[in-house]
C-alpha cells in the first residue's frame, strides 16, 4: 500500500473522532520546503529523458498534472531529505525526493515497483548475504543494479537506517526504514546517458513491516514545473 493510501485509510478510521477538532483547530503554518513545493502543489514534468530512454526506464512518466498529497521528512547520511508523495487523477502514485540544497541538491522521481511481505526476513537482512545491502540487486526480469554505498567494497554493507515523519490530510505517519540504494546506467537515444536508481527498503510502521522496491530517475529543477 502506498503512503498516500495509508494516510487516507488512517484519516478515514479516525474521521469521527476528529470532527470536533476540524472545526476548533487552526491550520498549521506551511513550512518552507525546497523548490517552493507545498501540500496540494500541482507538478508537471518535462518528458525528454523518458522519451530518449524509450522502454528502458522502469519508472512510468507521470502524464498531465499530479498533486502533492503527503510530505515526508528525515535526515540521513548527514543530509536533510524531503519526500513529496504525489498522485494523478487515476490514483497512480510517485515520490519526488529532494536532498541537499543549492548546487548540491539532488531531485529523484521514484515509483514503487513491488511490495513484499516476507516470511523470511533473514533472506533480506542477513548480515552477510541479505539482499538489502548486498553488492548488487537483480530484479525479477534480470536487470542488474549495483550498490552505490561503498562500491567497490565488501560484498555486504549494513542498510542505512532512519525514521521518516510524514504528514498529509491532517494525519501523521512514522515509518522506520532500513534501506540501500542501487543504480544502473541506461544508454538512451542519441548517446544520451541516463542513470536509474533502485531503492530497496524495509519499511516498518504501526501496522507491520514490508519491503518496498522503488525505481527512480534524477530530475533537473528546470524540468519540473510547480503550480
Amino acid at each position: 500500500m502506498g503512503v498516500i493510501a495509508k494516510i487516507l485509510e488512517k484519516k478515514s478510521k479516525r474521521a469521527i473522532g476528529h470532527i470536533k477538532d476540524v472545526f476548533s483547530s487552526k491550520p498549521d503554518r506551511e513550512p518552507d520546503y525546497p523548490l517552493g513545493l507545498h501540500m496540494n502543489a500541482v507538478l508537471r514534468f518535462d518528458p525528454t529523458d523518458f522519451i530518449l530512454a524509450g522502454d528502458d526506464l522502469k519508472v512510468e512518466f507521470p502524464t498531465g498534472d499530479i498533486a502533492v498529497s503527503a510530505i515526508g521528512e528525515f535526515r540521513c547520511l548527514g543530509l536533510s531529505f524531503y519526500r513529496f508523495y504525489v498522485k494523478d487523477l487515476n490514483d497512480n502514485e510517485w515520490t519526488l525526493q529532494v536532498a541537499g540544497a543549492g548546487k548540491d541538491m539532488e531531485i529523484v522521481l521514484y515509483q514503487t515497483l513491488d511490495e513484499v511481505y516476507p516470511d523470511d526476513w533473514d533472506f533480506w537482512l542477513n548480515e552477510e548475504t541479505g539482499l538489502i545491502g548486498y553488492q548488487d540487486f537483480n530484479t525479477p526480469d534480470q536487470v542488474e543494479y549495483l550498490r552505490l554505498l561503498r562500491n567497490p567494497g565488501p560484498a555486504y554493507v549494513n542498510p542505512v537506517e532512519f525514521r521518516e515523519s510524514i504528514r498529509g490530510g491532517g494525519e501523521s505517519l512514522y515509518i522506520d526504514h532500513a534501506m540501500m540504494l542501487y543504480s544502473r546506467d541506461i544508454q538512451a537515444a542519441g548517446d544520451h546517458a541516463l542513470n536509474e536508481y533502485l531503492l530497496v527498503s524495509r519499511e516498518e510502521d504501526e501496522e507491520g513491516a514490508m519491503v518496498r522496491i522503488m525505481a527512480g530517475v534524477p530530475v533537473g529543477p528546470m524540468s519540473l514545473t510547480i503550480l
